[in-house]
């Protein structure tokens, strides 16, 4: 079932992008690609750190779970697509959505499903860590714009 789980985060999630207007997620593709590096840094620290340990993934990822290439970039462009004009609304929309991951998604459904497995970070960490991204992109996503 975790096999499955992931392969659906990594390739299901894409097809949220076809009713969207191209043009428009074409703007944000230089962040969803910062977005993918900063994650991938990430996930190697939690591996030299030990805040987590990936148990199951798809064949061709070892320590980097599925969903950051399918199910992270999504969602980013959805937000942006849809709050990025409104900084608060921006900001809200991903404080929401980052502790219901590290506080609902995380400890019921990936780690129950075997896809990972919190050690030396706590969920609180971690909704830390998913919210320490937001500024970050946000500003990167402005520095672009004035390009």
């Amino acid at each position: 079932m975790g096999q499955l789980l992931l392969w659906f985060l990594l390739v299901a999630p894409w097809f949220l992008l076809i009713p969207l207007d191209s043009k428009r997620v074409k703007n944000y593709l230089s962040v969803v690609f910062f977005t993918i590096f900063l994650s991938t840094i990430y996930w190697q620290m939690a591996e030299v750190w030990n805040w987590w340990d990936v148990t199951n993934n798809v064949f061709f990822l070892k320590n980097i779970s599925s969903f950051t290439y399918g199910f992270l970039p999504v969602t980013t462009i959805l937000v942006f697509y849809f709050t990025y004009q409104n900084v608060w609304l921006f900001f809200g929309t991903n404080i929401i959505i980052d502790a219901f991951q590290a506080f609902i998604v995380s400890p019921f459904i990936f780690e129950k499903f075997g896809l990972y497995k919190m050690n030396s970070m706590s969920n609180f960490g971690l909704f830390l860590l998913l919210l320490s991204l937001v500024p970050i992109i946000f500003l990167y996503q402005k520095w672009y714009e004035t390009k």
